[in-house]
C-alpha cells in the first residue's frame, strides 16, 4: 500500500460496519465512502486501494470543471481543455485521502465564485436597476455564489482545515497587496510571540523550519512546485487571485502549527489550487516535465518517505496479536495503524497517558513494539545491579516485543549513559511524546 495514512481509515470504516459508530470520533463523510466501498468490494487492503484511486479521480474532475467555469471567455476557450493533472493530484489522493475530497469540493466552489468579487466592489459598485445588465447581474452571479457556498459548506464538512485554507486565500484577496510586507514581518514574529500552548496545536520545535521538514520528505520536486507557486505568472484576470495563493504560500516558510506535515500538507493544498488558473502552453508543458520527473525520482529513491514497509509488518503484527494479555500495543504511527486494521487490536502511536492506562483491560498490560533497535542490543542492557533489564523480550524481525515499563527503564539508562541509540529511543520509530490535548479530545472511544 501507498500512504502512511491509509490503514486509519479502513479501521474507521471497519468500525461503522460492526458498531455503527467511528472508533474516532470525526464528523467528516468521507469514511462513510470507504465503508460503502467496504460494503461493495469487502474489507481487504485492495478495496482500500480503490479509494484511493477514486479520491485521484474526484480531484481530477473538480480541476477539470473549475477550469471550465474558469475560462469562460472565447479567447481563453481552448484552456478549458488544454490541461495535463499535475503528479500532486495522485500525492495528494494516495496520502491524504480526506483532505483531497475537502479540497476538491473547495476547487469547485472556487470555480463557481470566480472571478471573486472585492467587498468594494460589492457595497459601492452596484449597477443600476435600468442597466442593461443588471438583470443578467442579479441572475447569474448570485446563483454561482449559492452553489459556492453550498460547495464550500461540503468542503467543511468533510474537513475543516481545507475550508480554513480556503477562507485564508479569500481574505489575502481582499487585502491590498501594500499591506503584505506588514502581514510577512508579523508571520515571521508570530513563532517567536506564541506563549506554551497546552492544547499543543502550534508548533513548538523552532530549529525546524516547515519548508525544510517538506524537502525532507518530498524532495526537489516539492522545491520546484514552491518556487512556481510564489514566483509563477498568470494573466491579468487572474494576477490577485495568483499572489493571494503566492503569498499564502511564502508564509509557510513560517513555523506555526504544531506538525510541520500540516503545513506540509497546506502547501500542497495551495500548489494543487493554482493549476485551476494555470495557463497551458509550451513553457507550462516545460515545468509539468520537470515537475512530474522530480517527483517521480523522489518515489522512487526514497519510497518509505511516502510508505511504510508494509509487507514487513505482517508476521510481527500476527504474533504480537496472538500475545493474550496485551491490553494496549504502543508503536510507531504506520505500524500502529496496520496491526488496528489487520488484527482488531487496540495501539497507540503516543506515549501511554493517564487515560490510555485507565482504559486498559483488566488482567492485561501494556507492550511496546520497538523498532530500529537490534534485539541483541536489548538483550545484552543490564540495570545499575547488572541484572537484565527486559523481563519479556521476543524478537519479531525488524519488531522487538517487550513490556512498557521496561522500556522506560531501558530508556532512561540510554538518558544517563548519554547513549547513541537514544536518538532511535526517542523519535518517531518509538513514540515518547503523550499526545496533544486536541488529540486526546478525539479520541473518546477507546484508545
Amino acid at each position: 500500500m501507498f500512504g502512511k495514512d491509509i490503514y486509519w481509515y479502513g479501521v474507521q470504516a471497519v468500525s461503522l460496519l460492526k458498531s455503527g459508530k467511528l472508533h474516532s470520533p470525526d464528523n467528516s463523510p468521507v469514511y462513510h465512502i470507504v465503508a460503502f466501498l467496504f460494503r461493495i468490494f469487502g474489507i481487504s487492503d485492495e478495496t482500500l486501494f480503490v479509494f484511493q484511486i477514486l479520491t485521484s479521480v474526484w480531484l481530477i474532475i473538480s480541476l477539470f470543471i473549475a477550469r471550465y467555469l474558469v475560462f469562460s471567455v472565447k479567447d481563453t476557450l481552448n484552456q478549458r481543455f488544454h490541461f495535463i493533472p499535475s503528479i500532486l493530484i495522485f500525492i495528494l489522493g494516495f496520502l491524504y485521502p480526506k483532505q483531497s475530497w475537502a479540497l476538491g469540493f473547495l476547487i469547485l466552489s472556487f470555480g463557481f465564485l470566480f472571478p471573486i468579487p472585492t467587498i468594494s466592489s460589492l457595497f459601492l459598485t452596484t449597477p443600476s436597476p435600468s442597466s442593461p445588465s443588471f438583470s443578467f447581474t442579479l441572475f447569474r452571479f448570485p446563483l454561482r455564489w449559492i452553489a459556492s457556498g453550498v460547495l464550500f459548506i461540503f468542503c467543511f464538512w468533510f474537513h475543516p482545515m481545507v475550508a480554513l485554507l480556503g477562507l485564508g486565500v479569500l481574505i489575502l484577496y481582499q487585502i491590498p497587496e501594500k499591506f503584505y510586507l506588514l502581514i510577512f514581518c508579523f508571520g515571521f514574529l508570530l513563532p517567536i510571540l506564541l506563549p506554551e500552548d497546552p492544547s499543543g496545536r502550534f508548533y513548538s520545535e523552532k530549529e525546524m523550519y516547515p519548508l525544510s521538514a517538506a524537502f525532507a520528505l518530498a524532495g526537489l520536486g516539492i522545491l520546484w512546485d514552491w518556487f512556481f507557486l510564489i514566483f509563477g505568472s498568470s494573466e491579468p484576470k487572474f494576477h490577485k487571485l495568483r499572489r493571494a495563493l503566492a503569498f499564502f504560500g511564502l508564509l509557510l516558510l513560517f513555523p506555526i502549527l504544531h506538525f510541520a506535515d500540516i503545513q506540509f500538507r497546506i502547501l500542497l493544498s495551495l500548489i494543487l489550487l493554482t493549476q485551476i488558473f494555470i495557463q497551458w502552453n509550451v513553457f507550462q508543458i516545460l515545468i509539468w516535465m520537470v515537475s512530474t520527473g522530480l517527483w517521480i525520482f523522489t518515489l522512487f529513491m526514497n519510497p518509505n518517505q511516502f510508505r511504510y514497509s508494509y509487507e514487513a509488518m505482517w508476521m510481527p503484527g500476527e504474533s504480537m496479536a496472538s500475545v493474550p494479555n496485551i491490553g494496549l500495543l504502543v508503536a510507531h504511527h504506520g505500524f500502529c495503524e496496520y496491526y488496528h486494521f489487520q488484527f482488531n487490536k487496540d495501539c497507540l502511536s503516543f506515549e501511554p497517558d493517564t487515560k490510555a492506562i485507565s482504559e486498559l483491560p483488566e488482567g492485561t498490560e501494556i507492550y511496546r513494539a520497538v523498532y530500529g533497535i537490534r534485539y541483541e542490543n536489548l538483550l545484552s542492557s543490564k540495570d545499575e545491579n547488572k541484572k537484565p533489564i527486559f523481563s519479556f523480550l521476543q524478537p519479531l524481525g525488524e519488531y522487538q516485543l517487550v513490556k512498557e515499563q521496561d522500556w522506560k527503564t531501558y530508556r532512561l539508562s540510554l538518558e544517563k549513559r548519554n547513549s547513541k541509540l537514544l536518538q532511535v529511543a526517542k523519535s518517531w520509530k518509538n513514540p515518547y511524546k503523550e499526545r496533544p490535548i486536541f488529540i486526546k479530545r478525539k479520541h473518546t472511544n477507546g484508545f
